[in-house]
């Protein structure tokens, strides 16, 4: 390890060391404009290691919780995080395998001697979270109490058809 919080990724791999630590969720700036608040913490470990060709791999788990802000309702959307992915460790410039497109290959990263934990596990949880986070349907709370049917017209144009409308004489 060349500081705290830096790998070598390829030292890493084949000395087959690993780490586990916390990150608050507020460290990890990038997921700020999608969050509600950036309250908690996320648990990760990495581990490195070969496979059985002798490729360095990187082994990342994550897990804890985020409190994303809904695509819907605006509202506060816990969303567990628990995942895992396997990193092949390619030499930089290394141009791209076809066969590494395969879906049952592991994703790649370019080696290299000074790897920032935190950024790769902001990129890991990044890359793990939905497009557009939402409640299930039905189930996100309205911001606006909703009127009955029968409480007159809905729109401007419900409003200008019920002007026209004669009215009865009592």
């Amino acid at each position: 390890m060349s500081a705290p919080g830096l790998i070598d990724t390829l030292e890493f791999a084949h000395s087959a060391q690993e780490l586990s630590a916390t990150v608050p969720v507020a460290a990890l700036q990038r997921l700020e404009d999608i969050l509600y608040d950036s309250a908690g913490s996320l648990e990760y470990t990495i581990r490195g290691r070969q496979d059985a060709r002798r490729r360095p791999l990187l082994e990342v788990r994550i897990g804890g919780s985020l409190n994303l802000q809904c695509q819907r309702c605006l509202g506060k959307l816990e969303l567990p995080v628990q995942f895992e992915n396997t990193l092949l460790v390619v030499p930089p410039g290394t141009p791209v395998d076809p066969e590494l497109d395969d879906p049952e290959e592991p994703d790649t990263i370019e080696a290299t001697p000074e790897l920032d934990v935190a950024a790769l596990i902001e990129d890991e949880v990044l890359l793990s979270l939905p497009l557009a986070p939402r409640h299930p349907e039905g189930t996100c709370a309205s911001r606006f109490e909703k009127q009955p049917d029968d409480a007159g017209p809905h729109s401007a144009f419900d409003q200008l058809a019920a002007l026209k409308r004669p009215r009865s004489k009592h």
